[in-house]
């Protein structure tokens, strides 16, 4: 029954935007402009429940392209508190999701330019607590040593429920040129890391690889499964090779297409 209640009450919020244009609903029909409805964004996008079920994450729209995550408590009264809002110039909002009941994970976009290259994409992970404080940044960042461009910032592969807020995630690393010194690093390529999103503790599962291109787990905090790139036959394939728990020897691997989000960064 509560879950029911709590399904109920989450169609409550679908239902309480779909009023805002209620008097519309009531009012002469007017001519639709095809052109501005079909270029119309939605007025609540990227809608999550809370892992207790109270409480929901939700994007609306703002001028342009800005938009802001909501959230909001599943109970009588309740208003919706920003946790997160992005202008749509410098960088646009693409999603959020429950890391904790009191605390959300947002992927961003955004364009670099750069005199070389022209135009990139690149991406940031971050975590915000529900009422918007506490904003850290996930992805690993870089300095006036990195060799090139960090584009990719990284992705959320276990969520570990039975953790509060911390995350096990892909992080892409790039060398520096302060090698022989206690912070220059070599690393390069993607590795595996967990992420504590309220204090950035951070612990290395997976070294980074050059050639790898995805992990997986299996739901509860290991890493089972890695992708990496390579040809064979003349043409780029990914190979899928497991990862034991006491060993890193290839035990297996099958072929299946290039993705295509392999390039995570731009050498300069």
């Amino acid at each position: 029954m509560a879950h029911l209640l709590r399904r109920a009450g989450l169609w409550a919020v679908l239902a309480s935007q779909a009023s805002l244009g209620a008097d519309a609903l009531s009012a002469e029909p007017k001519a639709i402009d095809a052109a501005a409805a079909f270029g119309a964004r939605p007025s609540v996008s990227a809608l999550a429940l809370s892992p207790n079920g109270t409480s929901v994450a939700y994007i609306v729209p703002t001028a342009g392209q800005g938009s802001i995550a909501y959230t909001l408590a599943l109970s009588k009264g309740a208003a919706p508190r920003p946790a997160l809002s992005a202008d749509g110039s410098s960088y646009v909002l693409d999603r959020c999701r429950w890391v904790a009941n009191d605390r959300l994970v947002c992927t961003v976009q955004a364009q670099v330019k750069d005199p070389i290259f022209g135009v990139m994409s690149a991406s940031r992970t971050v975590a915000v607590n529900a009422d918007g404080s506490n904003l850290r940044e996930l992805s690993n960042r870089t300095n006036p040593d990195s060799r090139g461009y960090n584009l990719y910032g990284g992705d959320v592969i276990d969520w570990l429920p039975e953790e509060d807020g911390a995350v096990l995630m892909i992080r892409n690393y790039l060398p520096d040129d302060r090698l022989g010194t206690h912070l220059g690093s070599s690393a390069e390529g993607i590795g595996v890391d967990w992420v504590n999103t309220r204090t950035l503790e951070v612990k290395h599962i997976e070294p980074p690889r050059r050639e790898a291109v995805e992990y997986f787990t299996d739901g509860h905090g290991r890493v089972r499964v890695m992708a990496v790139e390579g040809a064979r036959g003349g043409g780029e394939r990914i190979a899928i090779s497991t990862l034991p728990t006491a060993s890193r020897r290839k035990t297996g691997a099958w072929l299946c297409t290039r993705l295509p989000w392999t390039n995570r960064s731009m050498k300069s």
